[in-house]
């Protein structure tokens, strides 16, 4: 119990003599109780101690981490715009397909009449609705190919 207080006092004694910054006397008597650690002298047989301290606080070297920190936000960005340009080939992929299925859905519609004159009937609408398809499937890919290439010269002037 007294072993730890000593150790506790001393320590804190020391603490705070490291966060001043001006030169600290403090004294060591030695008891039959142990060793006592004060600021004031406890006999006239007590030792005095002085701590030196500066003022002077110690930092790590000085570093400029902008061009760092700049460095990962270019890649950053960089890795995004690569990321929308797949997205956006992705979904031309995906354009190209609807377009494909559907031209067939209507080419199988017209493969399953019989008679001659719903045949050319039925050819005339799926002629009209393929037309409407292809205008829309042209827009869309234009909205997505000025997208691309937005983004493509994004990533080159990154790069």
């Amino acid at each position: 119990m007294f072993k730890t207080s000593r150790y506790i006092v001393h320590s804190g004694f020391l603490l705070i003599s490291f966060f001043s910054f001006s030169d600290t006397t403090y004294y060591k008597c030695v008891t039959e109780k142990g060793t006592i650690f004060s600021q004031l002298p406890c006999d006239d047989e007590a030792t005095a101690y002085k701590v030196n301290t500066t003022g002077n606080q110690y930092s790590g070297p000085k570093v400029d981490y902008t061009k760092q920190l700049n460095e990962l936000e270019r890649e950053k960005l960089l890795s995004g715009l690569q990321a929308e340009l797949r997205s956006n080939n992705h979904k031309l992929t995906i354009l190209d397909r609807n377009k494909q299925r559907a031209e067939y859905k209507q080419q199988e519609r017209l493969n399953h009449i019989l008679a001659v004159e719903d045949k050319n009937r039925i050819t005339k609408d799926i002629t009209k609705k393929l037309k409407v398809i292809n205008k829309e499937y042209k827009k869309d890919v234009s909205v997505i190919t000025k997208q691309i290439k937005i983004l493509e010269k994004k990533i080159d002037q990154y790069q």
